[in-house]
């Protein structure tokens, strides 16, 4: 059974105590901070609120995109004010700061080998942070379309996207595994920690099928079962 939280915008804190997050060293939150959906700050700053009593350190990162510089986009969305709320606990990074490691990818659709940052190697856990919206390519970036954020190289749009982008997230899925993830539709916070299950009902919830989004098939296909069978085990929990 794959569980997804959903729960008002405004009362996204009464689904903490139901995640059973431990604690921690360092937690990682990789919100879309250079593409074009990021994340609503006032969830962020709650999110933060609960984390810093859960994590001896908090790092907020993400690499550059074909159109935005990482810390450019912390100034912009204001993020190095908010991290400024947590005295020192809370660290803005660009990612690609840390170096890379190229990771094989076992029965590869699109690229055999992705470059990933060494802090991925170096945390205790993951969240993945996303905002649905449409892609032109990918027709819906959720959660999975958010881990492409994680790829350490300059310019991925002109290295990745001529190799179908629905490849390529499929590639990286089988790779990097947060360990929770949370999606906003409108004004829902879907959370889950099964990555392909919360794209799927953010897709339905954003009225778009999710057969129709061919990475979607791809992520089920590589788990070894069908996209049908995993909405058959999902498990809407409405807080």
């Amino acid at each position: 059974m794959y569980s997804i939280y959903i729960v008002d915008r405004n009362q996204f804190s009464r689904v903490f105590n139901l995640l059973e997050i431990n604690s921690y060293d360092k937690v990682l939150l990789k919100p879309n901070i250079c593409g074009f959906y990021p994340p609503d700050m006032n969830m962020l700053k709650t999110l933060l609120q609960y984390l810093v009593d859960h994590a001896n350190q908090i790092l907020i990162g993400d690499t550059d995109s074909t159109l935005h510089r990482v810390e450019t986009r912390f100034y912009e969305l204001k993020l190095y004010d908010l991290a400024k709320d947590f005295g020192g606990k809370v660290l803005l990074k660009n990612l690609l700061s840390y170096g890379k490691i190229d990771i094989s990818i076992p029965n590869p659709r699109a690229v055999k080998k992705i470059p990933i940052p060494t802090i991925l190697f170096n945390i205790d856990y993951f969240i993945n942070i996303a905002k649905i919206g449409s892609h032109p390519s990918t027709k819906i970036t959720a959660a999975l379309k958010n881990l492409f954020g994680i790829v350490a190289v300059k310019g991925k749009y002109f290295r990745y996207h001529p190799r179908g982008m629905d490849k390529v997230i499929s590639d990286i899925a089988k790779i990097v595994k947060p360990n929770l993830n949370i999606v906003e539709v409108n004004d829902k916070i879907l959370i889950s920690k099964d990555i392909l299950a919360i794209d799927i009902v953010a897709s339905k919830m954003f009225g778009i099928d999710p057969f129709k989004v061919k990475h979607l098939v791809y992520v089920a296909k590589d788990k070894d079962i069908s996209l049908k069978e995993i909405i058959n085990k999902i498990k809407i929990i409405k807080i």
